[in-house]
């Protein structure tokens, strides 16, 4: 029997142009894909540019046919390997942090993902050995270190690692969950934990990771499924998406949004990134929204002990026929938001601006947002990524458009010079000129509040420091106690435990409000609304509640000014 045809990285990038961009029969397609399926990849780049092909049909199917396929094949490559022999091993290595199931993970990721990882992951973890100054590192380590340990834990004659290792008795898949339990003995406060794990850079290795840690097999929630249309790309109108009407939220149970939120923390560390939002949000708090065209998105909240102070940031996880394809996030504001995505680069070239239209729909609607605003980061300013791909006119085409009105007009004529000759390309000079401010999306004709969070929260910064002659504990204790005389909460007062939902939130920063006192009492009471709202499991209440207080967004608006 012959050997197996090789299939080489051009064969695969010829295919993907064939299934993603269309203008090939299916006929013609499938049949170069029959040749693939029946081969083995000639070297690494070859399989990781087929399995990222396959992920591409599993998320945009032409057809049921090619979605079942596409999954069956992801079966047989990571089975080919699994093989033991050495250049099977070989490749293995040299697909280290490819996300690719049976392929190495060699990564650090932050203290509280850690943590999860060595509750959700009984075995299969371990570190490796510290690369830092030994020496610094000790100090971590004897701060973690009981009475009975300190003696050995300061012996020079071993590293760091080594006595984490015997304190773990020998075991490497112990230590993990030892360094974790240490520090949180060690230190009672999440962010001096942090410092302490930054110091130490623990790189964490797993040679066979879950399936839900690998782009191979993470999955959201199974819905129908829908096939994807490649000649469809060019008819997609953002606007008309945006303003179409989102189905009622999905009512999860419990389980589905504990694996809502596994998903999301595996897709990205298999992509070796990180989200505040995914790493913190509460599975109670994670939501489901269908989208239509075969998309949902999954929202994640950060809890209220770790939200931001006067807007709402809330992330997200869209997936497409249960594949996870992009991820982001919005920072809400009476008004406007912030907003950004990120395509994962397997389905990058697909129906990007489909994603996005559905990503401002959702936030649109769910979130009272009239105004979108892309910062000129995303846009390509100090990002070359950016102005590799053009984001400039990915976000003109959903109907963004420069606020400087110099741009603007730059704008207009370079899409005058594009409409007149299509073969013209926007030179990276012009396009680094254009990233240079932001970029807004009108849906309604609305006056959003003329400040910034951040300008807010600089004066709030500066107006604490001259309190109680710089004692920051004394002001903070100020600034709520009167607040919670302002607005009759019971918060800074002597006796039982404060309302958690409402001290966690933001009263410190309202007693620089001059005439908080002398306020009605139906603002007073709107105001203990907004508080509360604050502190919820949702902020959907929060931003209702904060859009419907003229009052309160006025004297936020005096003091940021």
């Amino acid at each position: 029997m012959p050997a197996p045809r090789k299939f080489t990285t051009g064969d695969i990038v010829l295919l993907r142009k064939r299934f993603v961009q269309g203008g090939a029969d299916h006929a013609t397609c499938h049949e170069q894909w029959r040749a693939a399926r029946t081969g083995a990849p000639g070297s690494a780049r070859a399989l990781a540019e087929y399995h990222d092909l396959l992920l591409f049909l599993c998320a945009f199917p032409p057809d049921a046919e090619a979605h079942v396929l596409a999954e069956t094949e992801l079966d047989r490559i990571t089975t080919l390997l699994a093989a033991r022999s050495k250049p099977v091993a070989r490749m293995r290595e040299q697909l280290m942090n490819s996300g690719i199931a049976r392929t190495p993970l060699c990564a650090g990721f932050g203290m509280d993902l850690c943590r999860w990882l060595a509750e959700v992951v009984p075995a299969g973890i371990t570190i490796e050995p510290f690369t830092g100054d030994d020496d610094r590192m000790r100090g971590v380590l004897l701060a973690c270190a009981l009475g009975a340990e300190s003696e050995a834990m300061e012996d020079a004659g071993y590293t760091v690692y080594e006595r984490m290792r015997d304190a773990c008795g020998g075991d490497p898949e112990r230590m993990l969950r030892w360094l974790v339990r240490a520090l949180d003995q060690a230190a009672a406060a999440p962010a001096v934990r942090n410092v302490l794990w930054e110091r130490l850079s623990p790189v964490l290795s797993m040679k066979d990771p879950a399936a839900f840690l690998t782009r191979t097999y993470c999955r959201g929630l199974v819905t129908d499924l829908h096939p994807y249309d490649p000649a469809a790309r060019n008819a997609i109108d953002p606007q008309r998406i945006i303003r179409t009407a989102l189905p009622p939220p999905r009512r999860s149970q419990v389980e589905e949004k504990v694996a809502l939120v596994h998903a999301a923390r595996g897709v990205l560390i298999a992509h070796l990134r990180e989200t505040d939002t995914a790493t913190y949000c509460d599975p109670a708090a994670a939501e489901w929204q269908d989208l239509g065209d075969g998309l949902g998105i999954a929202l994640l909240p950060l809890p209220p002990g770790r939200r931001t102070t006067f807007d709402s940031y809330v992330g997200y996880v869209l997936f497409s026929n249960a594949v996870p394809v992009a991820y982001g996030g919005a920072w809400i504001f009476p008004g406007k938001s912030k907003v950004g995505i990120n395509v994962f680069p397997a389905f990058r070239g697909g129906p990007s601006m489909l994603l996005f239209a559905r990503v401002l729909q959702c936030y649109a609607q769910r979130f009272g947002v009239d105004r979108f605003e892309a910062e000129n980061y995303q846009l390509g300013h100090g990002n070359p990524d950016g102005i590799r791909s053009g984001a400039y006119w990915f976000y003109y085409r959903a109907g963004f458009r420069s606020v400087d009105g110099e741009l603007a007009a730059l704008a207009e004529a370079e899409r005058a010079h594009i409409t007149r000759d299509r073969a013209y390309r926007t030179p990276p000079t012009v396009l680094r000129k254009l990233a240079a401010d932001t970029m807004v999306l009108e849906l309604r004709e609305a006056a959003p509040p003329p400040f910034e969070p951040s300008a807010l929260i600089a004066a709030v910064f500066h107006g604490l420091a001259t309190m109680r002659n710089g004692d920051r504990a004394a002001a903070s204790h100020h600034c709520v106690g009167r607040v919670g005389e302002a607005l009759g909460l019971p918060i800074g007062r002597p006796g039982p435990k404060p309302n958690a939902a409402l001290s966690s939130t933001s009263p410190r920063r309202w007693p620089l409000i001059p005439d908080l006192e002398r306020w009605p009492a139906k603002d007073k009471k709107d105001a203990v609304r907004v508080l509360r709202a604050k502190g919820q499991l949702n902020e959907d209440g929060y931003q209702a509640a904060l859009r419907a207080h003229s009052r309160l967004l006025a004297a936020w608006r005096d003091l940021a000014s």
